[in-house]
């Protein structure tokens, strides 16, 4: 019974913590998949740890201040940025929700690690692994991913220079948890509870601003595509901003690449306001009906972009104004249909 009890207080605040994240999400974009396999990838990057701090000739001390930090924040992260700058998510809640669900995978093999080393049967120390460094995992790899996300849809890249700050912020965020629990400048009970508040706020804050953000991007960005696409279809293209730019590159490329950028246009705004229409749809909990055409608009889209080349592409930047996020929701609906 004493087993049981520390195995459910070191395992269950953790997850029902990423249930809660979960439910939070408004769209569900993220597939239960998806959440179980980054779960097993933390449960990997912990046990990489593990091997990794056991070959390290240092000293306890160095191992919890300096070095267990470091290895541990960049194995956590490592799979969900790869998956952020690959455009497999795409928004900051998504981001958030697969950082926690690695960090809780790493929290979940760590605990039972100390479960099975350390015979202390102070209940105290399991609230503080469970409530505490199990939530800290989680909370950190979560920060570092909401701003890395933020700072990929800021500047429009996916430039590792953009997951720096969040890195560090999650670093420092460790670091200062380990040192306030191994120099007992704060009872480790203190520690905990004031982890418990910041923690989600701060993560609740993000996933409130996130979807505040959405929300105004896919209707702007919609109103936007359909506008486009309704002068297009009305013979008025040349009337626009868009038209006119499209109508000006003639001087500087062949006809048959402006052509071509002109049916890329064309064919974009369509799966962008499909996408955003979708988002929409799930938001509001009606089912989406798969478009059996999807695949075969992407297949064109692709053609087309390798017939007008690198320098009608760099032409067709601006018509595009594609962010990582508008990148994202294109691979999502060719995913989802």
């Amino acid at each position: 019974m004493i087993f049981v009890l520390k195995l459910s207080i070191s395992f269950l605040p953790v997850l029902v913590f990423l249930l809660m994240l979960i439910l939070m999400d408004s769209y569900k974009l993220l597939k239960p998949l998806i959440v179980i396999l980054t779960i097993l990838y933390g449960i990997f990057a912990a046990a990489c740890a593990f091997f990794f701090q056991r070959q390290l000739r240092v000293s306890g001390q160095e191992l919890i201040l300096i070095w267990g930090p470091l290895s541990e924040e960049f194995l956590k992260a490592l799979l969900p940025i790869l998956m952020l700058k690959w455009k497999r998510v795409g928004f900051i809640v998504d981001s958030a929700i697969i950082g926690f669900a690695s960090g809780a995978g790493f929290a979940l093999l760590e605990n039972f690690l100390y479960l099975i080393t350390i015979q202390d049967t102070n209940p105290l120390l399991w609230i503080v692994r469970g409530f505490g460094t199990a939530v800290m995992h989680g909370g950190t790899t979560a920060l570092l991913m909401i701003i890395s996300a933020y700072f990929c849809e800021r500047f429009r890249s996916h430039k590792m220079i953009y997951f720096i700050p969040g890195f560090l912020i999650a670093l420092i965020i460790h670091l200062v948890f380990n040192k306030v629990l191994v120099s007992q400048l704060l009872p480790s009970e203190y520690v905990t509870a004031g982890q418990l508040v910041i923690l989600p706020l701060l993560i609740s804050a993000a996933f409130t601003q996130s979807e505040k953000f959405l929300r105004d991007w896919m209707e702007q960005g919609l109103e936007s595509s359909v506008r486009l696409l309704n002068a297009i279809r009305k013979g008025k293209f040349s009337d626009t901003k868009s038209g006119q730019y499209i109508y000006s590159l003639r001087e500087h490329l062949p006809v048959e690449v402006v052509a071509d950028i002109f049916c890329y246009l064309q064919i974009y705004l369509d799966l962008t306001a499909q996408a955003k229409a979708n988002l929409m749809l799930r938001e509001q909990g009606f089912p989406v009906q798969p478009d059996p055409d999807v695949e075969n608009r992407f297949t064109e889209l692709k053609q087309l972009a390798k017939n007008i080349g690198k320098t009608g592409q760099r032409a067709m930047a601006p018509l595009l104004k594609s962010s990582p996020r508008d990148l994202w929701q294109l691979y999502y609906l060719e995913k989802n249909n």
